[in-house]
Formats: C-alpha cells, sequence, structure tokens
C-alpha cells in the first residue's frame, strides 16, 4: 500500500514552485507529480520518498493538503500493456478516480499510480493476475 499527496492551491504563476522549493528545502525528493487545473483553482498530486515530513511540512506553511491512499503496479515498458491492465479493471468494474505514471528506464518498467475507490479490490484482482504492486518502502529503491 502506498500513498500520494493531494494538495489544493491556487491557479497562479509561482504557486507549484513554491511547493517544490518547500520539499527541496526539507530535503523531500518528488517521485511523481500530476497537477489538475479547474479555473481559479487546482490539485497537486505528489508522490514522495517520505510522505509523513512532506505532509507536515506543507500543513505548517498553511497548504489544505490530505493522504489518499494509492495503489502502484509496475508494467513492462511496452505497446500495449497499460491497455491489458484498464481492461483488467474495467472487467472487474473498478473505476478509477485518477491515474498517473512514469517509467523506470534502468528497469524498462513503468510505475503506475492508480486510486480507485475499490479499495483493496483492486490490489486482489491484480495479485492474482500477477502483476507485481509496488508497495510505499520500497520507492526510494527506485
Amino acid at each position: 500500500m502506498a500513498y500520494h499527496l493531494s494538495i489544493f492551491v491556487e491557479n497562479k504563476p509561482g504557486k507549484l514552485e513554491n511547493i517544490t522549493k518547500i520539499l527541496s528545502e526539507k530535503n523531500i525528493n518528488i517521485y511523481g507529480i500530476y497537477v489538475a487545473s479547474a479555473g481559479e483553482f487546482g490539485v497537486v498530486k505528489i508522490l514522495t520518498n517520505n510522505l509523513e515530513k512532506a505532509y507536515q511540512t506543507l500543513k505548517q506553511e498553511g497548504f489544505t493538503v490530505s493522504k489518499r491512499k494509492v495503489t502502484i503496479v509496475l508494467l513492462p515498458d511496452k505497446p500495449g500493456e497499460m491497455h491489458k491492465l484498464l481492461t483488467i479493471l474495467s472487467s472487474n468494474n473498478i473505476n478509477l478516480e485518477d491515474c498517473y505514471g512514469f517509467v523506470l528506464e534502468a528497469k524498462a518498467q513503468a510505475a503506475i499510480v492508480l486510486e480507485a475507490e475499490k479499495y483493496p479490490l483492486i490490489e486482489d484482482v491484480l495479485h492474482s493476475k500477477g502483476y507485481k504492486l509496488l508497495p510505499a518502502e520500497k520507492l526510494e529503491e527506485l
């Protein structure tokens, strides 16, 4: 099981830079980032090497931030693998609330971060199909 942070921010120049500056100054590494804008405000989702420290630091700096449970699945970095994954989720009636990913070039894999309402069903289904999931404590090994 892993978590990412959801940070509510104004959609203005410098707001995202402020978040990365604060985390950088606390030596917190960002593994994945996703930005969704909705007019004047947006949500920034961040996967870090130290979730709790990042959470507390951003709260202390006045940000509205929450921890959200995610599933990180490892896929071979080749065409069609994302489609196979989504077909399995769809056939099990699992709806994704959010999804983003990054490539692990040295391992020829992609790490896909999935946020779904049907937890732990999503992990049970993926395990049963032979997918490898990445727990939070293994993020630093990437």
